[in-house]
């Protein structure tokens, strides 16, 4: 349950200089308890849900700063962001937020793929080609990285996982290759809503209002010197968490799977 590291933030406008300690906890079972966190405690969260409910997850890291999940169904990964309570808008980084993307990489516990043909359409650009060269050298290089983490990953899986990874990864990699050659959102794609969670200064320092925004955010640069850190906390509900040595029930949930949920840990 000890966090990995412990972010400090201090009062600009305290005249006692107050400070304030944000613990970035990892362990579920911690962050059931705290009840407070980033995208990143969101995700974990999320994974967990979705795991305890059967769906095979994995974590998603998009270099320019923010995680979330995908949920396998039907073969097909799902984008859930649980930071923002929406699933299934592959658009709302790029179209929404009007994020500047260069590498979103997915990862379980044995295999990894690069998944950023799915949020993006402006993948040949010369613009977010650049910004992935900044990174690494070439797209030849990035997948070498790619498969030799993979094959890193699953070494000593019993050959009938393998195969199943492969099958996954082969029907991925043909819509990844689709969506590489596009060059714009469809109308039923686009979600062109600006980032829901956090402050408006601190969505404003991190130019993640969005395109519905840009004006606003280009007069609020002069002024944006610095901002409060917000601590996000779930909505207060009446829930009763039971924790044992291998399982966490929760009971009077409001969830479409019913009342109470069991989730059994894996440390």
């Amino acid at each position: 349950g000890a966090a990995n590291r412990v972010e400090v933030y201090s009062c600009q406008s305290c005249i006692d200089g107050t400070t304030t300690n944000f613990p970035r906890f990892n362990s579920v079972r911690k962050l059931l308890q705290t009840r407070k966190g980033r995208c990143g405690e969101y995700a974990n969260l999320m994974g967990l849900f979705c795991r305890a409910a059967g769906f095979e997850t994995r974590y998603v890291l998009d270099f320019t700063d923010h995680v979330w999940v995908e949920v396998l169904i039907a073969d097909d990964w799902i984008m859930a962001d649980g930071c923002e309570g929406l699933i299934h808008k592959n658009s709302m980084y790029e179209h929404g937020w009007a994020k500047s993307l260069s590498y979103i990489i997915a990862a379980t516990k044995d295999n990894i793929t690069d998944v950023t043909p799915r949020y993006t359409r402006k993948f040949h650009s010369q613009q977010f080609q650049q910004r992935r060269r900044n990174i690494s050298s070439t797209e030849l290089k990035t997948q070498h990285i790619i498969t030799k983490l993979r094959n890193k990953l699953q070494q000593g899986l019993p050959k009938n996982r393998i195969q199943e990874l492969e099958r996954i990864n082969k029907l991925e990699q043909n819509l990844l290759n689709k969506w590489k050659s596009s060059d714009q959102w469809t109308q039923d794609e686009q979600h062109g809503k600006g980032r829901i969670s956090g402050s408006l200064q601190w969505k404003i320092s991190r130019q993640e209002q969005g395109n519905d925004h840009k004006q606003q955010r280009h007069d609020n640069q002069s002024f944006v010197r610095t901002f409060h850190v917000q601590q996000f906390h779930p909505k207060a509900t009446k829930l009763t968490i039971a924790v044992t040595t291998n399982t966490i029930t929760i009971s009077n949930a409001n969830c479409d799977l019913g009342g109470t949920i069991m989730i059994v840990v894996i440390d």
